[in-house]
């Protein structure tokens, strides 16, 4: 998918002959002389080897732009990359660019890090609404745009095929319901006496409260609406998904109770569970891996069908030059252009941002060849922002705790949510009732 390397060969030679003119006329400017070199953090959150990827495209960007230099910093997992960039923040040496989970925006915009782009899209008419308009609900705050979509997914549900004809299920036929969830993962679980040899089903953990947000959408609910500024830990939509897990996990005995977000791709490819949700972004990881054929589809629905997207944006940060700035914008409007999105999305899984990524004849090929990279795709019919509030790292313990919890036994689910909900109350009191 890259450009055309005859034209950027052209491009350069003109580039260079119009700065010797400018020389002998004396008069070129200075900001065409000065290298702009920017600070570019970023995480991958689900597969450290696409690290390669991006540092491709930004070798690619560079050759392209001899006037900027942006030197790419892989900052490991999500957590670790916002602990960074709160660091440096505070330190009073930011980066120029980052990528930071979409549920950390707020705490961002606490630290008055970051600036809204409003002027710079405007630049480009058409630019931002090629974009999913699910992937900009967490970009958007009082009217104005800071943050662009970069590494974008949902979660789906991944089943080995295989293991279904094994059997006795459709090996083309995934589950469409919960109920049917539960009677599929019943019937895939393998035991030997009482140990557990495959699992039915897993629900990834790690980022469980991510998986657990797509639950309560599916029964028609939410977690936190931020703009309302309201906590729903305890509603009965949370209480309904988080008692469903219970019974797979504890009741039946299908799905186990702990797991990690980076084991349980290796567990499925290694036929150690039949059915796996998880990010989009491994679709590629799975496809590359696995020693069988696989699907992917929407998340069983309960009343409804539902998502929480998920995944990184694209920040300027607030505290560096102007030109800076400029050129950090020049990146970022560069990076996701339709084509970088399609090879974004064909390299790692995770799901184009823009829709028009979709209409390239290398995507057209890739998703004629392998479907499944449109299940996240049209999934953000019913996709919607992630939660997130200020305190967002202590948002994600309480309620990781209560899932923890109440998926081990320890406790019920409706009283492990009501207790999330009061300690939520209480470190976000000033949060809620600001004017």
């Amino acid at each position: 998918m890259k450009a055309d390397r005859s034209l950027h060969s052209w491009l350069k030679v003109a580039t260079l002959s119009l700065a010797v003119i400018g020389l002998l006329l004396g008069s070129v400017a200075l900001s065409q002389d000065r290298l702009v070199r920017l600070t570019f953090y970023y995480p991958v959150g689900v597969a450290g080897p696409l690290a390669r990827v991006v540092d491709g495209m930004v070798q690619e960007f560079n050759e392209e732009h001899p006037n900027i230099e942006v030197v790419a910093v892989y900052s490991g997992d999500y957590d670790p990359t916002m602990m960074k960039v709160q660091t440096a923040v505070r330190g009073g040496n930011p980066p120029d660019i980052a990528v930071v989970e979409i549920s950390e925006f707020p705490t961002l915009l606490a630290l008055d890090a970051i600036i809204p782009l409003d002027d710079y899209i405007e630049q480009h008419p058409g630019y931002i609404d090629a974009f999913f308009p699910a992937f900009l609900d967490n970009s958007t705050f009082e009217d104005q745009i800071w943050g662009i979509p970069f590494q974008r997914s949902t979660p789906v549900l991944y089943w080995n095929k295989e293991a279904f004809a094994e059997a006795g299920l459709d090996p083309e036929q995934p589950p469409r319901t919960w109920s049917e969830l539960a009677e599929f993962a019943d019937t895939l679980t393998m035991r030997v006496g009482d140990e557990v040899q495959r699992y039915g089903v897993t629900i990834s953990g790690g980022w469980n409260d991510w998986l657990f947000e797509a639950f309560v959408r599916q029964s028609g609910g939410q977690l936190i609406d931020f703009h309302e500024r309201e906590i729903k830990f305890n509603s009965p939509e949370a209480v309904e998904a988080l008692e469903f897990w219970v019974t797979l996990m504890q009741d039946l005995e299908v799905a186990p109770p702990h797991s990690t977000w980076a084991s349980t791709p290796p567990d499925f490819v290694g036929g150690r569970t039949a059915m796996l949700y998880h990010s989009t972004g491994i679709m590629t990881f799975l496809k590359d891996s696995a020693p069988f054929e696989f699907g992917a589809a929407f998340m069983p629905a309960n009343e409804t069908y539902g998502a929480a997207v998920g995944g990184g944006n694209f920040f300027i940060f607030k505290d560096i030059p102007q030109e800076n700035k400029d050129a950090a914008w020049t990146f970022i409007h560069w990076i996701t252009s339709p084509e970088r999105a399609g090879y974004w999305s064909a390299s790692s899984g995770y799901v184009a941002v823009r829709g028009d990524a979709y209409e390239l004849a290398d995507m057209q090929n890739l998703v004629g060849e392998h479907p499944e990279y449109l299940v996240a795709r049209d999934q953000l019919e019913f996709g919607h922002g992630k939660m997130m509030a200020p305190a967002y790292q202590r948002v994600r313990e309480i309620l990781k705790s209560a899932l923890d919890d109440a998926q081990a036994g320890l406790i019920s689910p409706q009283a492990a949510l009501d207790q999330a909900q009061s300690e939520m109350e209480r470190t976000l009191r000033s949060w809620i009732q600001a004017p």
